[in-house]
């Protein structure tokens, strides 16, 4: 038969596709047949990489139950939580900080998910993260809190949560 692990021309393979697509039941076959839950893409993306960037949370869930590395970095040494926390995607950051996602970590900006999200204005995702214990105080590679970051940028309810 063909082999589980083949990468196209983008280095994606077939589970990196279906995770991408939130295709649950051909992800299990390839996952039962042995296929690599820590490739990478050409542009080093993992399965878990892809399921977050596609916001398949259903397809995140399954990666991490069968051992999904909840910590490996993207190209821009951003980790899933980093990205879900960017994209202020509150179910898929309660997702990864429920499995035991770093807080701190950063991306190669050198800023965190509490930066990143409040950066955007995203204020659900921002309480979301300091109600599990995120360092208020982190600053980016700039010097730049996540209340300078939102003040910045006009997010007003967000500097209000920062502030309380």
């Amino acid at each position: 038969g063909a082999p589980v692990n083949w990468a196209g021309a983008y280095g994606q393979t077939p589970l990196m596709r279906a995770a991408e697509r939130g295709h649950i039941e051909s992800m299990r076959v390839l996952l039962d047949r042995g296929a690599d839950l820590e490739a990478k893409s050409k542009g080093g993306n993992t399965a878990l990489l892809w399921a977050v960037w596609a916001g398949k949370v259903e397809a995140m869930a399954l990666l991490l139950d069968r051992g999904a590395d909840l910590e490996a970095k993207g190209p821009c040494f951003e980790t899933s939580l980093v990205w879900a926390a960017s994209e202020g995607d509150t179910v898929m950051v309660q997702l990864l900080v429920d499995r035991g996602a770093d807080l701190e970590a950063k991306d190669e900006d050198g800023d965190s998910a509490l930066v990143r999200a409040a950066s955007r204005g995203h204020k659900a995702t921002v309480e979301l993260l300091l109600d599990r214990g995120v360092d208020l105080e982190a600053k980016g590679p700039d010097g730049d809190s996540a209340l300078v970051r939102a003040a910045s940028r006009g997010h007003q309810d967000t500097v209000e949560l920062l502030l309380d």
